[in-house]
């Protein structure tokens, strides 16, 4: 057999080839579906406020545009219940062929969307309907790239195969940010305004077509395939299963993932308007928002490696005690009025508060709940505490900044609040490192040691 096809060694698993296409598809097919998401935060900080949401107020404009994008997180549990059952029943690799197409097509249609101008208030419903739809896209993505990684991985390596998503995530938000930064570089503040902003939606099409590609060319995970083959498809529902079985570990879940999913949007999004009223150009949000994102590309990776060898609870505990930690400076190094501080700070933020912990948060979602309700049963309960910490992180952050008059530290104890949960959520979590992925059952609530699933040493 040539080497390039050999079952990996040590593993008796996927050839080498295999592993590669896998973790490419994790990464890239994460990273055009997140490049359409994170296109509509950058736009609804930037310039949809004054296209859909035209208001004698600025802060009222404002607001109402980011709670627009944060009706986007109330659709995001009803696509993890459809798209989840789906990747149960049917196969990891037709749900994620789903959210593609949901996605892309949504995004490329908001371009097409005229302006308040226009149409009046017929403009903001078509935005939020797009929304919605992107929302439901969203909702089994990274869960499902996640899950479809680390059930091709290596036992001792599903620690960075798992981390290859939030990566992906983040490339996602370097090329919708570079793709804003690009445009508000050759046009002026009224042409951007006006259609400049519309390009990179429209672009959209064309990553429609490449995720199709990336992801048709993979088969289905082993893992579901023996699922599969021993116990059918013809069972309880996944979400039944999960409710019923394993909802011990979905209400884990939302504690483990509260600090990480609000920050990354809070970062992203609230930070943006903030600089503005700072007095630094949009240009150098979106630059602070590139650079941020190739140090969690970085951090997250280097966090899953961590965990093979650690664990998983000390390096997600790790990412929740930075966070806490880094809340007030943050703040204090944007209001230096210094650009080069204020592009650290962002960077710092997102590689060390959401890099750290978004790394290992892939692979736990996957450990903690069976092969049979796996897909369902990591983007439900993530996506739900999404709505709860993520959706509206921006909308609240600005509403706490104002009732303060402009001052930061309300915000500032939001996030110290939030790390404090998801450090809460990792002492109690039981460390899966070192145990096989449960199949029909849901996983026991002690680690089961064995020499094929230890972390590498």
């Amino acid at each position: 057999m040539p080497d390039e096809l050999a079952p990996t060694p040590g593993t008796g698993g996927p050839s080498r080839a295999v592993l590669r296409r896998v973790g490419g598809a994790a990464l890239l097919g994460s990273a055009l579906e997140w490049y359409d998401y994170f296109l509509f935060g950058a736009a609804a900080a930037l310039v949809f406020g004054e296209v859909f949401f035209p208001s004698q107020d600025p802060t009222v404009a404002v607001l109402l545009s980011l709670a627009t994008f944060g009706a986007g997180f109330v659709a995001r549990p009803v696509g993890a219940v459809v798209f989840g059952r789906i990747g149960d029943k049917y196969g990891r690799r037709p749900a994620l062929v789903a959210t593609v197409l949901v996605m892309g097509l949504a995004t490329t249609a908001m371009a097409l969307i005229p302006s308040h101008a226009s149409i009046g208030v017929g403009a903001p419903i078509l935005l939020v309907i797009t929304r919605l739809l992107q929302g439901m896209g969203s909702g089994a993505e990274y869960s499902g790239a996640s899950v479809f990684a680390v059930e091709y991985a290596p036992p001792n390596r599903r620690g960075l195969y798992g981390s290859l998503s939030a990566a992906g995530v983040y490339l996602g938000m370097v090329l919708s940010s570079a793709a804003v930064l690009l445009v508000t570089t050759l046009t002026t503040e009224e042409q951007f305004a006006s259609w400049g902003w519309r390009l990179p939606f429209l672009a959209s099409l064309v990553l429609v077509a490449l995720g199709l590609w990336i992801r048709a060319r993979l088969d289905e995970t082993p893992e579901f395939e023996r699922e599969v083959a021993e116990e059918g498809t013809s069972g309880p529902g996944p979400l039944r299963t999960v409710l019923r079985t394993q909802w011990r570990s979905m209400v884990l879940v939302a504690a483990l993932v509260a600090a990480p999913l609000a920050l990354s949007h809070l970062y992203q999004v609230f930070a943006l308007s903030y600089l503005d009223k700072k007095g630094f150009s949009s240009g150098l949000g979106t630059l602070g928002l590139v650079i941020a994102g190739v140090t969690v590309m970085i951090t997250a990776p280097l966090a899953g490696l961590a965990s093979d060898r650690f664990g998983r609870r000390p390096v997600l505990m790790t990412g929740a005690g930075f966070a806490i930690a880094f809340a007030f400076p943050f703040f204090w190094l944007v209001d230096t009025g210094q650009p080069v501080l204020a592009v650290l700070a962002m960077a710092t933020a997102q590689g060390g508060s959401v890099g750290i912990a978004f790394g290992v948060q892939g692979v736990l979602l996957s450990e903690l709940f069976s092969t049979g309700a796996r897909y369902s049963g990591a983007a439900i309960s993530r996506e739900v505490a999404a709505v709860v910490f993520g959706g509206f992180a921006p909308f609240l952050a600005v509403a706490l900044s104002t009732t303060a008059g402009g001052a930061p530290w309300p915000v500032a104890l939001y996030v110290v609040g939030l790390g404090l949960i998801t450090l809460i959520g990792g002492w109690f979590a039981p460390e899966t490192a070192r145990r096989g992925l449960a199949r029909s059952r849901p996983p026991t609530s002690e680690p089961v040691e064995d020499e094929t699933t230890s972390p590498a040493r």
